[in-house]
């Protein structure tokens, strides 16, 4: 029983201790910051510069605690290192040619930071050249041999190669002894052309005789060729219009446009001058005007000379580069200091050295006549004692300091713009005494005049900086190293509580070039100084063993190591792409540069299409129209089964006839009479494939006049339209969505986002039309291109888009010509949108201008969904 009750009592002490210390350790826990924990696992990763986990943990602690400064801190540098080091891993693995392991690390990278626009444009490029190695199949050297630089990556993009296949034929085309007027008149009605002639070329040149044998070239092609060798130019006068004179005639036909760019990083002034040595000044003299108050530039000149000058301003004008500059001093310095023995007299300091006064220990000069009569007046021994006995000073001492000094400076600088900075405080120092010509007195003062003041003087106070001083002046070349003219400067106090401190500065003054994320070792310097001595009295101390008691050796020994390293990391760059590094043609010394007959008329074809599309987009909303009162009127199931054939009317497959196609047009204008008279178009020749033949020439080649043109190779037999099938896929309805999804719905002034327009149906679709709608002062859109659903190695689609200045973008996408139509779900097009000015802007379709054509005629319901973007100063 008694045993029970000493294990009872033992067990309630134990648990009364418990409760105890819970009871001590719980204000500990409350006074216990929010976050602490991960905060000190932050910085353990911060310790061994992992920073990542650093990141993520510091994260934490910030969100745990927003107020908290010192989390703030940590994790502001964590984000901005973690960032630099997934940089560095994006540019190993895009050197090892790992382009989707390098997007990813570029992405985290800017996912980190995403004041990291350099990260953003590495992200583009390594999307290119993944593209580029994809139509290699797999194979890439990642050479430049067409031109593109390192920083580029990438084959230059020749907009020609870009174009939609031309629906015309390479020809061959021969003319021997044909009047020059008549050649041109043949070769553009076959190119259903109107042209107009300058009357002195009518009555001049016209009837010159010539001689042409061209082989695989288009017709558009032989044009051109003949108004080069012919010394003669063309005039656009409309869409299917042009006027041929000579090139005396330009200035007098050629016109004159006015357009102003608007520029977001360049000097209006330089820009001029750029556009004023590169724009030749041939035929019309080009006027550039800057204005500073817009920073815009406006140019006065031929459409061409206008069209060559934004390719230059969109080629110049480019963000300012932008680095980070980290600068890390490392210093350690050792001191060992010793010194033991004894000496006569009073030991010597760094001011005042020894000395034998007061020997004996007599007051004040022991060794004085003033001093000595003294003792002897008072104590009548002292004198003798003093004598006999002298002072003896015991000398004993032992210093070992060591020193650590760090200092690790971020500074943020523009390109070719000096940054300075100082860090440290401004100490007062004495560097002169002015006399006080008021002597002092011992009556009564003068006016104004304090005796006795700064001991008759006035003593002169400068301040003096100390601390660290940074000064940068960076250029980032295009490759991304960074030219930096630098002065660093480190000045420490000794003695600070003095008015003639010690000052220790440390400076660097140079210029260096460093690669982008690497760390350069600046300067380096390493100091061993040994010092030894000894202090005692001449003589006495050479002694060899009574001389050790006698004298007060020292040894000094101080090392100093001092490390001064410069990392560069480059935050925003030019985003150079391969169109910058494209040539343009500028014209020859003595003809200026004018637009081409081919790219007129494609052109010409580009718009015929968009009228086409919307022509067929108006007969859909008809035949919908018409279908829905069938359903409630079964009196119109006629006229139902005649609409159902209008949309393959209007934009017929290459197997359709024309004959077939103008009997449906006739049918469904007289059983319509609510459908406007002007929906139809006439389908451009890019519709109609290859089914289409050039138009017979006007005479044969025996008259001399016109010869036909011959066509290397012959157009495929045309097949004839089935009713049955266009009745059958009336009938058939398919859904389709459409989505437009930002990639996120907030942004800053100045960052470009993109938004992805999603597509989701089972219709075989050959072309789609959309118009979206947006707020021009909030946002731009700087481009559009085909999205995912079209496979890399394949080709690509027609994409055809226009920006109004009220914010309207009208956009088209059309399968390539022979490829397979747009069907299933995916990412339609991406569009890339840039904020202008803090607010909020409705990004979003016009419901009323979204088409979607399907290649087999069928009906299609849609469904959209809007977006909303927030522009954030």
């Amino acid at each position: 029983m008694i045993k029970n009750l000493k294990r009872f009592a033992s067990l309630r002490s134990l648990i009364t201790l418990f409760v105890l210390a819970c009871l001590l350790a719980s204000p500990v826990a409350a006074f216990d910051r929010k976050g602490e924990k991960n905060y000190k696992e932050g910085l353990k990763y911060e310790t061994a510069q992992k920073w990542e986990e650093a990141a993520q943990q510091f994260a934490l602690a910030v969100a745990a605690n927003p107020a908290d400064i010192e989390f703030q801190l940590h994790y502001r540098r964590a984000v901005f290192n973690a960032s630099q080091m997934f940089m560095q891993q994006g540019r190993a693995l895009s050197e090892r040619k790992d382009y989707a392991g390098a997007y990813n690390a570029f992405r985290q990278a800017y996912g980190y930071d995403q004041g990291n626009e350099l990260a953003l444009s590495e992200m583009e490029r390594m999307l290119r050249l993944q593209r580029e190695q994809n139509l290699a199949n797999g194979v890439s050297d990642g050479t430049s041999a067409n031109g593109a630089s390192p920083r580029t990556g990438g084959t230059i993009d020749d907009p020609a190669s870009q174009q939609p296949p031309r629906s015309e034929q390479l020809r061959v085309i021969t003319y021997n002894g044909v009047a020059l007027e008549s050649v041109i008149r043949n070769l553009a009605e076959q190119l259903n052309l109107n042209v107009v002639f300058d009357r002195d070329f009518q009555r001049g040149r016209g009837g010159d005789s010539v001689t042409i044998n061209l082989r695989d070239v288009t017709t558009a092609q032989a044009l051109d060729y003949i108004f080069l060798s012919q010394n003669l130019f063309f005039n656009r006068l409309n869409r299917r219009t042009i006027l041929v004179a000579d090139q005396q005639k330009r200035q007098q036909y050629q016109s004159l446009i006015v357009r102003t760019f608007y520029l977001s990083n360049a000097d209006p002034q330089k820009v001029r001058d750029i556009l004023t040595g590169a724009i030749p000044s041939v035929g019309v003299q080009s006027i550039f005007v800057p204005s500073k108050e817009t920073n815009s530039i406006t140019v006065r000149s031929t459409a061409e000379n206008v069209r060559l000058a934004g390719d230059i301003i969109a080629s110049i004008d480019k963000d300012r580069a932008a680095v980070v500059m980290d600068v890390s001093i490392y210093e350690v310095s050792r001191t060992d200091l010793l010194r033991l023995g004894t000496q006569i007299g009073t030991v010597g300091t760094d001011t005042q050295p020894s000395s034998l006064l007061n020997i004996g220990g007599t007051s004040p000069l022991g060794v004085t006549l003033a001093g000595a009569g003294a003792a002897a007046a008072g104590v009548p021994t002292a004198l003798g004692i003093g004598l006999v006995l002298p002072s003896l000073t015991l000398s004993a001492l032992q210093r070992k300091d060591n020193t650590r000094l760090v200092y690790t400076t971020q500074m943020h600088a523009f390109d070719n713009e000096e940054t300075s900075t100082n860090f440290g405080q401004r100490i007062p120092i004495q560097t002169a005494t002015v006399p006080n010509y008021y002597p002092t007195t011992t009556g009564t003062p003068q006016t104004g005049v304090n005796p006795g003041v700064f001991n008759g003087g006035y003593p002169v106070i400068n301040y003096e900086n100390t601390g660290l001083v940074l000064s940068f002046t960076p250029q980032v070349f295009p490759n991304l190293d960074v030219q930096v003219k630098m002065k660093i400067e480190l000045t420490d106090v000794l003695g600070a509580s003095s008015l003639t401190p010690t000052l220790t500065r440390r400076s660097i003054t140079g210029t260096a070039r460093i690669q982008n994320n690497r760390t350069m070792m600046i300067a380096s310097v390493a100091q061993n100084k040994q010092s030894t001595g000894r202090e005692g009295l001449p003589l006495l101390g050479l002694i060899p063993i009574l001389g050790r008691f006698l004298t007060s050796p020292t040894r000094d020994n101080r090392n100093t190591d001092i490390v001064i390293a410069v990392t560069p990391r480059v935050m925003r760059a030019p985003d150079v792409t391969p169109r910058d590094e494209q040539s343009r043609p500028v014209g020859t010394q003595a003809v200026p540069a004018s637009e081409s007959l081919e790219a007129m008329m494609e052109q010409t074809e580009r718009e015929e299409r968009m009228l086409a599309v919307a022509a067929a987009a108006r007969a859909n909303k008809t035949q919908n129209a018409v279908a829905s009162a069938a359903q409630t009127s079964p009196a119109a199931t006629s006229q139902q089964t005649t609409a159902s054939v209008s949309p393959s009317t209007v934009a017929p497959s290459p197997a359709a006839g024309g004959n077939t196609t103008a009997a449906a047009v006739s049918t469904n204008t007289t059983r319509t009479p609510n459908v406007e008279t002007n929906t139809f178009v006439p389908a451009p020749k890019i519709l109609m494939g290859s089914a289409v033949a050039p138009p017979p020439s006007g005479g044969g080649a025996a008259n001399n006049e016109t010869q036909a043109a011959i066509l290397s190779s012959l157009p495929p037999a045309p097949r004839p339209a089935s009713a049955s099938g266009a009745q059958n896929l009336a009938t058939t309805t398919s859904n389709a969505e459409l989505q437009l999804v930002p990639e996120r719905g907030e942004m800053r002034v100045g960052e470009r986002r993109r938004a992805m327009l999603l597509l989701k149906t089972d219709a075989p679709l050959g072309m789609v039309v959309a118009r979206l709608r947006f707020d021009p002062r909030a946002i731009a859109v700087r481009s559009v291109a085909a999205g995912n659903m079209f496979a890399a190695g394949q080709t690509q689609p027609t994409v055809t888009h226009s920006i109004d200045q009220s914010g309207m973008l009208l956009v088209s996408i059309a399968p390539p010509t022979g490829g397979n139509p747009i069907t299933g779900a995916g990412v339609l097009l991406i569009i890339d949108v840039e904020g202008l000015t803090a607010g909020e802007s409705v990004f979003g379709f016009d419901p009323n201008e979204v088409h979607l054509i399907a290649s087999d005629g069928r009906a299609i319901t849609m469904k959209y969904a809007q977006s909303r973007l927030t522009v954030k100063p």
